[in-house]
């Protein structure tokens, strides 16, 4: 049944859907436009009446238009998405979803101007675990991530995260009047989503504003230092035709431009060797003070955390056949020559990025902290377990297109529910139901 919520902004109105209540498109900052373009995210402007949420909002503009087929896009994309299964209850668990992307792609808003298809579903996630789900958007790649403050005052550091530590504020400050615990708030994120994680436990403003943290496939040391993120950005402005001189160009860039500056710079890097995503944050002293791999290990929270059998299989399944002998020295792996290169490569490739930073976490965290491996054989690839944890296919991409049947099959539905039972006992009480790393070693096996 539909209902009126009174936020601190002023009272919004769901829309009733699949056994939930859902909120689209509430905004949680002003528009980053004009003036506020570059910069820091503010308070949005309350408002009078009843705000019609029952529509998602717009994404974040793409990085990679050759990636996802998200079409709804454009700078004024600060909204969030509150789903409330039924039921007049309060103090629910929130589990709070940061989607990845390379911090470049991606999005929770629609998915094309003319639908009203979401990029996330949160409804069967919300109905089956009993918590309110949340996802929200936040600036990508030039808007959120490019280092053009030490050309410009006129340009913030890191604005993509200090979009989700409003976003996260907002939360805290209004998810009671949904029926929401803002005590036990977790986030779970997958690949930049959950290295974002990382970094928000570790910066003073947000720490506060969650409990535990899911951290799916991280790409941990996704971050630069202010001399590699000044290096970057002097050779994106020059694909881009604008002198360091003028950094102020780039307000009045036109999007196609920058797909297509995004592009080419991740080629350039790549071709170096480079893993590290191109529009990653920067350890800037302020928002983030060192790299979150070493500073979250201090940290209480409870946290869960793995990887997929298969990791980088999404990046050396591509690689053409005359390539595989040099991609380990491109890559500095250690890989011998020989038979099976390509699965070699990508099992060298997935421990490189993703196995061996995650443990070097847990040998040494100080809070409790759990780890699962996904093996699904059908579909084991980087990002391939977030449509199986919510239930359906609506993330797009080029490979499969915007899914006309978001059905998965019997054995990825059976697993998806296995996903999401365990991802909501840990929302609601801190622990996925197996050992402790660091007391038993113990690594739990989706399958």
């Amino acid at each position: 049944m539909e209902k009126v919520i009174e936020t601190t902004y002023g009272k919004i109105s769901g829309i009733p859907r699949n056994g939930c209540c859902e909120y689209l498109g509430i905004p949680y900052a002003k528009a980053p436009v004009g003036d506020l373009s570059f910069r820091h995210p503010k308070d949005p402007a309350p408002w009078d009446g009843v705000l019609d949420c029952s529509r998602g909002g717009r994404n974040s503009v793409q990085g990679y238009s050759s990636r996802h087929l998200i079409s709804f896009t454009g700078q004024d994309c600060l909204y969030m998405n509150i789903c409330v299964p039924d039921g007049e209850k309060t103090g629910l668990p929130v589990l709070v979803w940061i989607h990845g992307g390379s911090y470049a792609t991606g999005g929770t808003g629609r998915i094309s101007e003319n639908s009203d298809n979401m990029v996330y579903d949160l409804t069967r996630f919300a109905k089956e675990t009993g918590c309110i789900l949340v996802d929200f958007n936040y600036r990508l790649n030039l808007y959120g991530f490019l280092n053009l403050n030490f050309l410009s005052d006129r340009f913030d550091m890191n604005c993509g995260l200090y979009d989700q530590v409003k976003a996260l504020g907002f939360i805290k400050d209004n998810i009671s009047a949904f029926g929401g615990d803002p005590g036990n708030v977790t986030l779970f994120g997958q690949s930049s989503g959950a290295a974002c994680i990382l970094a928000l436990m570790t910066i003073p403003e947000a720490e506060p504003l969650f409990a535990k943290a899911i951290v799916q496939s991280a790409c941990i040391d996704s971050f630069w230092t202010p001399e590699q993120s000044m290096e970057l950005t002097k050779e994106y402005l020059g694909l881009l035709g604008i002198s360091t001189d003028r950094p102020e160009d780039v307000l009045s860039i036109d999007a196609a431009k920058v797909c297509k500056a995004n592009r080419k710079i991740k080629i350039r890097r790549r071709i170096k060797g480079e893993v590290t995503c191109v529009f990653s944050p920067v350890i800037d002293g302020m928002t983030i003070r060192d790299f979150p791999s070493e500073a979250v290990r201090s940290s209480s929270k409870p946290m869960l955390t793995g990887t997929l059998m298969h990791e980088a299989d999404l990046f050396t399944d591509g690689l053409p056949d005359f390539f595989l002998p040099f991609a380990p020295r491109l890559f500095k792996l250690d890989t011998p020559q020989g038979k099976n290169m390509r699965r070699r490569l990508s099992d060298d490739l997935t421990q490189k990025i993703y196995r061996k930073p995650m443990f070097d976490i847990a040998s040494s965290y100080n809070g409790n902290i759990w780890i699962y491996e996904y093996d699904y054989e059908k579909h084991c690839r980087h990002a391939e377990e977030v449509a199986v944890l919510f239930g359906s296919r609506t993330e797009p991409d080029s490979r499969s297109g915007v899914p006309s049947d978001s059905r998965l099959e019997p054995d990825a539905e059976a697993l998806g529910i296995k996903l999401r039972s365990v991802w909501g006992k840990f929302a609601r009480y801190g622990n996925p139901g197996w050992g402790m790393y660091k007391d038993s070693r113990e690594i739990h096996i989706f399958k």
